[in-house]
Formats: structure tokens, C-alpha cells, sequence
């Protein structure tokens, strides 16, 4: 069996930096580390998993922990492209990913989402979309000083860096897109209300407060459409809806790409046609035509910069466990499409 001590006889360097080297730390001369890494590849060394753990402390693997569903194959692109980011910088720390789908904190509240940083699995933890966070979750983290980052929510607690995007302003953006092209009737698609999205509340606002401004004469609250994201029924929610408005809109903003189908589905069964009737507006940036028949006019999540942005905080909290919570806040690009038409000509 190939040891460290091999490497360091064959690169010609002491134990010590083959040590450094495999745990990714940057005080090593790139000449130094070219001549470890060649002796690596030319012996086959594999690091000990146990090995790393005592002489380190450190697994040189983080977590991901997240209920985002993988068999949902639309909704699931947003957690790939997130996981895309986070593993482009875990490449560079030569380090791992344990990751794991784990159900709603409301849904389970004995759930233990520390369970691989006690384990000694990990290093610390990126939590994705995790929603409403426990107090008793947020006192035991605090307690073990866990590195952990959460992305796509903004966490009150103190103990907590988050990475996140301005849904606010992007929802503010899609109505006013929207209203330079004529329109006036706008809809919004949100979720039910028993369902906590904070970033799908902030683009519900966002839309309220838009409409008020531009002067509407309508209560825009009364031309939001409830929905589940999961559910196979947002297609009759959307008929349903559109059928039983007096006036019926010109546009529909849908909280999320993932609805945009069964949007599209509902209004077809009123006779109706994208964008000639009722155009769309969607949010996340996944809907193309490899999922869809047209390119939807969206809200472009800047997903994989996401998932960079919570790894280099989460090294960061690895390496100097003293440092200061990070909070950050990414703009969210609008792109237009097929499914948005200029009403005005």
C-alpha cells in the first residue's frame, strides 16, 4: 500500500508538505506542489479517509443538505446548477461532497440536520432552500460552531452567512417589462399561502407594490393565483382562475419557471394561446426548449455563482473559524423570450 511517505521520498520533499498538498492548503511553492502532485499520479496514492481525520481533523468533504426533490426533473436543474458552483470550488480545495435530500424542518422537526458534521463526515454544511429553520436546530449549531451557509434564504439569526438573490427587485422588473408592452391586467402565479417561500413572498411583493405604483386601477391581490409547485394540478388552478376573472389579463407572472408549463396548459384549455392572448413572464432561468416548446421570457438566477459564493464562505468559515458572518445579495438578470408580446402594435 502506497503511503505519504512513499510521495515524500519519490517528490523529494518531507512528509509534512505531501500533507499540505493533499489537503489543498495554498503555502506550498507551485514548483514543490507540480513535483508532489507528479509523484501522487505515478504511484497511485489515495489518501487515507480515516488517516485524514486523525492527523487533521479535517474530512476534506462538505455537506449539502436540502428538500428539493430530485425526481422532479425541472426543479431539480436548480439544485444541479447550484451543486455546479459549489463543486467548482470544492475542486479547488480538493475537497469532497456528501450530500443529502432531507425533509421540510416544519414537516419533520425531529429530523437531525447536523447529523453528518457529528458523524465527523464533514467539514461543514451548505444548506439549500431549507426554508423556516428550527430555534432548536439554530441553538445546536450555534453550541457546536458549525460552518455552515445557507443559500436561497436570508436566515435572522446572527450565527447564519446566507448567499440570496434580489427577488424583489426582479419581480419590480418583470411587471414593469410587462407594462412597457401594453400590458395592464397582470396576474401573478404564486403558492399556496400554507406554503413558506421567502424568496417566492418577496417576488409576490415585489409585483403588489409595482402595480400600486404604476397607478392600477384594480387591487393587484385580487388577480393572484394560488398554486403548489409540485403539483400535477397547476394546469385547472390557472383555468379555474382565468375563468372566473371579470376581466381577464393580458400577462401572467409565474413565481417560478417550474409553473410555467402548467401554466401554459391551463390557459390552451380556455382556447387561449401563449403569447397571442396571455403572455408569461417566469423566474429561475431554466425554462428553455429542451424542457418546453419555446423560449420563455424569464428571470435569469444566477444559480452556479450562487453555489461559488457559499463555498468560498464556507472554506472561509472552515479555515479561520473566528471570521465574520457574510451576507450576500446577487442581482438577477431579465431575459426576454417567445412567450412576452409587445401589445402595443
Amino acid at each position: 500500500m502506497v503511503t505519504q511517505k512513499d510521495v515524500a521520498d519519490l517528490a523529494g520533499v518531507s512528509f509534512i508538505t505531501v500533507s499540505r498538498v493533499v489537503r489543498g492548503e495554498e503555502n506550498v511553492k507551485p514548483e514543490t506542489k507540480r513535483r508532489v502532485e507528479e509523484a501522487i499520479a505515478k504511484l497511485g496514492y489515495a489518501p487515507s479517509f480515516a488517516g485524514q481525520v486523525l492527523n487533521s481533523g479535517r474530512c476534506n468533504t462538505i455537506g449539502v443538505l436540502t428538500p428539493i426533490p430530485l425526481n422532479k426533473s425541472i426543479r431539480s436543474f436548480y439544485l444541479m446548477s447550484v451543486l455546479d458552483g459549489i463543486n467548482e470550488i470544492c475542486n479547488k480545495y480538493n475537497t469532497d461532497i456528501l450530500m443529502s435530500v432531507v425533509p421540510e424542518s416544519e414537516k419533520n422537526p425531529s429530523y437531525d440536520y447536523l447529523r453528518p458534521y457529528k458523524q465527523k463526515k464533514v467539514d461543514g454544511i451548505i444548506y439549500i432552500g431549507l426554508k423556516k429553520i428550527s430555534k432548536q436546530i439554530i441553538d445546536e449549531i450555534k453550541l457546536r460552531k458549525l460552518p455552515c451557509v445557507v443559500v436561497a434564504d436570508r436566515p435572522e439569526s446572527e450565527i447564519f452567512s446566507w448567499v440570496d438573490t434580489d427577488n424583489y427587485l426582479a419581480a419590480k422588473t418583470s411587471v414593469n417589462e410587462f407594462w412597457k408592452r401594453g400590458h395592464r391586467r397582470i396576474a401573478f402565479l404564486g403558492l399556496e399561502k400554507h406554503i413558506y417561500n421567502a424568496n417566492v413572498l418577496e417576488r409576490e411583493k415585489g409585483f403588489i407594490d409595482t402595480l400600486k405604483q404604476l397607478g392600477v386601477s384594480y387591487n393587484p391581490e385580487d388577480y393572484i393565483i394560488r398554486t403548489d409547485y409540485d403539483s400535477s394540478d397547476i394546469d385547472k388552478d390557472v383555468e379555474k382562475a382565468f375563468s372566473e376573472f371579470k376581466e381577464k389579463p393580458t400577462a401572467l407572472f409565474c413565481c417560478t419557471d417550474s409553473c410555467v408549463p402548467g401554466a401554459c396548459k391551463g390557459i390552451q384549455k380556455l382556447g387561449l394561446s401563449v403569447p397571442d392572448d396571455v403572455s408569461i413572464i417566469g423566474f429561475d432561468g431554466f425554462i428553455n426548449q429542451t424542457y418546453f416548446n419555446m423560449n420563455v421570457a424569464t428571470n435569469v438566477q444566477p444559480l452556479s455563482q450562487m453555489g461559488q459564493r457559499a463555498a468560498d464562505i464556507l472554506f472561509n468559515h472552515i479555515n479561520n473559524p473566528d471570521a465574520q458572518r457574510e451576507t450576500v445579495v446577487l442581482s438577477v438578470p431579465f431575459a426576454d423570450g417567445d412567450s412576452l408580446k409587445d401589445i402595443t402594435k
